[in-house]
């Protein structure tokens, strides 16, 4: 992604919380015991050699490690002048809340015993339950709306409750039903000042475990314009691509590229965002295209230049990606949440593959330091939203490998305003966020969101890709850029580094990777960061990674 500043077309979507802790330390401190640590370990190398155990193992689990808990915002989270789209709403685990009739209706009969069990360990009786749902339905009565309520999830109830089994079978961890999560659109010009009093009063039902406005999201971009000079023929750019070489400057994924699979043979990627140019003539044709699309140059630019990064075609001219010998697709976000989109992609991705997010949105005020990108101050990773986290938690623990930009608001993510959304002894959703440094020396970027649960990063300028003209124009199929940044260019690389890794998994037979352990691979052998107080984490270094995943 890069920095978002000028770009304000139809937005997707994104949540908010609160300003008190809605998580608990237990789930957490039993992720960091296992997977966090700062060396490349047996229990990291045992994960990749555990990447292709059958899933017969994991239905061995009786108990799951129990998902994490919510505590409810006391106090509305968002700004009042902050534009909102929709609210969700996500009732408790076990109460089966469904849509049915056009309408939301408790289905108490097709609850299950573990729901049962969770319905009297929190108390709710099935009359209590029903009070609930009646007084929230009266309050989305009041809201601004466009619609009735509805799924927030797209995706047929029979296929989310089989990637729920699938995910707690393979990961031994309770997952969200993600059917409990529902929205409600609002009107065109909805402020959060509109719905902020709503919300809290859905939060004061025993019923529902949290309800919230969501914002809009943006692509986590640095500023670029459409301008360039016209030419005949695109000349080749991969000598001023300066992230392919060998570190300290790059990922070495000239390296990678030796290797049986290294340029991400067998590996599926799709990126979530907002719009993208498929007929580029350095973009290979897309092996998926989901959702719907902004009809927005700005959009389609961005998307198009990831794509680049990524994919751009090895043939003599243009760009030659991280990846290109991976199948790469997209997934669109207008017309649907940003949490029903990662559950999309992440299914079409499938194990071993790859889900990019590519987006930011608002959240607290997080920084009183915001003076090189006041246009996008305070925007935040997509998992600080509990519907995001839990569609991001689901596919890692399905197996997928989920690549997310850090944002670039300014912010410390160890700021206690986010009440341990990104505290890994807090939570941790399994995905890789991504931060931008600058172009070969490793020095965080003025703007780049820092902080612990940071893992890498990777160039977040002077990135040379598709899209834009600034490079070389002659006509929009190619347009070429030398000026791609934000974490937008950053997380598209380290993507790259996944996607190389996991097709030398699959060439020399130890198939897909487990996604916490190849993630750890990456913090372990990576060129680290600059000195300096905003932490970053490493930036990928194919050739040291790639000898210690072939050691096992």
């Amino acid at each position: 992604m890069t920095v978002m500043g000028r770009l304000r077309a139809p937005p997707p979507v994104v949540h908010r919380h609160g300003r008190d802790s809605p998580f608990t330390p237990l789930e957490g401190r039993k992720m960091k015991a296992s997977f966090l640590k700062n060396r490349v370990t047996r229990t990291w190398m045992m994960g990749l050699c555990l990447m292709a155990a059958p899933a017969a193992q994991a239905t061995s689990v009786s108990v799951l490690d129990p998902r994490l808990p919510t505590v409810k915002p006391t106090s509305p989270e968002l700004d009042p002048e902050t534009p909102v789209q929709r609210l969700v709403v996500k009732f408790h685990e076990g109460t089966r809340v469904r849509v049915r009739g056009g309408g939301l209706q408790v289905v108490s009969t097709e609850r299950n015993p573990a729901e049962r069990g969770r319905m009297a360990r929190r108390g709710l009786s099935e009359q209590k339950l029903r009070q609930d749902l009646m007084a929230a339905l009266r309050v989305l009565a009041d809201v601004p709306r466009m619609g009735p309520p509805g799924r927030l999830f797209r995706q047929d109830e029979l296929t989310l409750a089989e990637r729920k089994r699938l995910a707690e079978e393979r990961s031994g961890k309770e997952q969200a039903d993600l059917d409990l999560y529902f929205e409600v659109p609002l009107k065109p010009g909805t402020l959060a000042a509109d719905v902020n009093e709503l919300v809290m009063r859905l939060n004061a039902l025993d019923s529902v475990e949290i309800a919230y406005a969501e914002a809009a999201t943006e692509p986590a971009w640095f500023g670029l314009e459409v301008s360039g000079q016209a030419t005949n023929t695109s000349p080749g750019y991969e000598g001023l691509q300066g992230y392919l070489d060998a570190a300290p400057g790059g990922i070495d994924a000239r390296y990678a590229w030796t290797m049986p699979g290294g340029t991400g043979t067998g590996v599926r990627i799709v990126d979530v965002e907002g719009a993208w140019n498929g007929t580029h003539e350095d973009l290979p044709r897309f092996f998926y295209t989901g959702g719907v699309q902004f009809n927005d140059l700005g959009w389609r630019n961005h998307g198009t230049a990831v794509m680049g990064v990524l994919a751009g075609q090895a043939n003599g001219y243009g760009v030659t990606g991280v990846s290109y010998g991976a199948q790469v697709g997209h997934e669109g976000v207008a017309g649907q949440s940003i949490a029903s989109a990662i559950t999309r992609a992440a299914l079409v991705a499938g194990k071993g593959g790859v889900v990019l997010l590519q987006l930011q949105a608002r959240g607290p005020r997080g920084t009183r330091d915001c003076t090189c990108n006041t246009s996008q101050c305070d925007e935040v990773p997509l998992e600080y939203w509990r519907a995001n986290f839990d569609a991001i938690a689901q596919a890692t623990a399905a197996g997928v490998h989920v690549v997310e930009a850090a944002g670039n608001g300014s912010v410390d993510l160890d700021s206690p305003v986010y009440r341990g959304a990104f505290d890994r002894s807090v939570r941790d959703s399994g995905a890789i966020l991504v931060a931008a440094g600058t172009a070969g020396t490793h020095a965080p970027m003025c703007w780049t969101n820092h902080g612990s649960r940071v893992d890498l990063h990777a160039w977040g300028e002077k990135v040379v890709t598709l899209g834009y003209g600034d490079l070389s124009s002659a006509g929009e199929d190619r347009w070429y850029t030398g000026t791609f940044s934000g974490t937008s260019s950053a997380a598209p690389i380290v993507v790259g580094a996944v996607a190389n890794l996991q097709g030398i998994a699959h060439a020399t037979g130890k198939g897909p990777l487990e996604p916490r352990a190849l993630r750890e691979l990456l913090r372990a052998t990576g060129t680290p960061q600059a000195s300096d107080a905003k932490q970053i984490g490493s930036m990928p270094n194919l050739r040291e990674a790639i000898p210690e995943l072939l050691a096992k």
